[in-house]
């Protein structure tokens, strides 16, 4: 009776998740199918869940025009991977192993920081970066994305190094190690977990990322595939079928890289989650 009741609940807890699954899957799925329908065909009512007479031409027009934006999509996503690792894993590892008289207040700007809207942060920042004339570049777009993404990478990867147990630390110090060598050849392999966790987000988050290089890049040979959908909005109207298919071009690196690491990105997170 009690194994009966524990798969009647099981049964419970799929069925919840899989009504939530198909919320979430459905409008993509019905972006999907769009790109291979006419405009008639995707204002249709009901709509079609399989399309009529499907074309590739939407999807063979919406390539063409996307990819050039591709090379400053990844341009701009692994530079701010590069800068956001290169200051976020030395201030983690300090507010993680040092005690020092600022380290509560810089936790709590870290913390504040993440709250804060993009607004409010955009427009202060866009006058800095216009007197530093860092406007129209990579510099520009890569700096203003790792301004919001730095204190994310820091909390995430503060809590994964302090579970590293602070006697290898000892140890290496009493053997003449300084704390570069720590760094270098202790934290960064304990905690590579981590570190490629926060590497996969940090770089799904910047390639995903409208509001800057919206604000930033008015050049548009540099402008990446997020503002280049632009193209299909015009004056008069939008080019639905050739806007979803564009769409679902620009989802696959990071979907993609979401179903290759998505056990990684967990098990990366989890394990920051306890101490020895």
């Amino acid at each position: 009776m009690k194994g009966f009741n524990e798969k009647k609940k099981g049964w419970r807890w799929t069925l919840l998740v899989s009504i939530f699954v198909v919320v979430i899957i459905l409008p993509l799925y019905m972006i999907a199918i769009g790109g291979f329908e006419t405009i008639e065909d995707i204002f249709h009512k009901p709509p079609y869940l399989f399309p009529p007479d499907p074309t590739f031409e939407h999807y063979l027009d919406a390539f063409k025009i996307p990819m050039p934006y591709m090379k400053n999509s990844l341009i701009i996503s692994f530079g701010v991977l590069i800068v956001v690792l290169s200051i976020s894993l030395p201030a983690a590892f300090s507010l993680a192993k040092f005690n020092f008289l600022a380290k509560k207040t810089i936790n709590f700007l870290f913390a504040l920081v993440q709250m804060l809207p993009y607004a409010a942060v955009i427009i202060p920042l866009f006058l800095i970066f216009t007197k530093l004339r860092l406007i129209n570049n990579y510099i520009g777009a890569v700096l203003g994305i790792s301004v919001f993404l730095i204190p994310f990478a820091v909390i995430i990867l503060r809590a994964y190094m302090m579970s590293v147990p602070t006697g290898l630390i000892e140890a290496a110090l009493i053997d003449g190690a300084d704390y570069f060598m720590i760094f270098r050849s202790i934290i960064l392999p304990l905690s590579s977990p981590g570190i490629a966790s926060v590497s996969i987000l940090v770089f799904l988050l910047a390639w995903g990322n409208f509001i800057v290089p919206l604000a930033f890049i008015k050049e548009r040979s540099l402008q990446p595939v997020s503002i280049g959908l632009y193209t299909f909005v015009g004056q008069y109207g939008v080019q639905w079928n050739k806007l979803m298919a564009g769409s679902m071009i620009y989802t696959i690196p990071p979907l993609i890289i979401a179903l290759i690491a998505g056990k990684s990105i967990v098990a990366g997170l989890t394990a920051g989650a306890f101490k020895e």
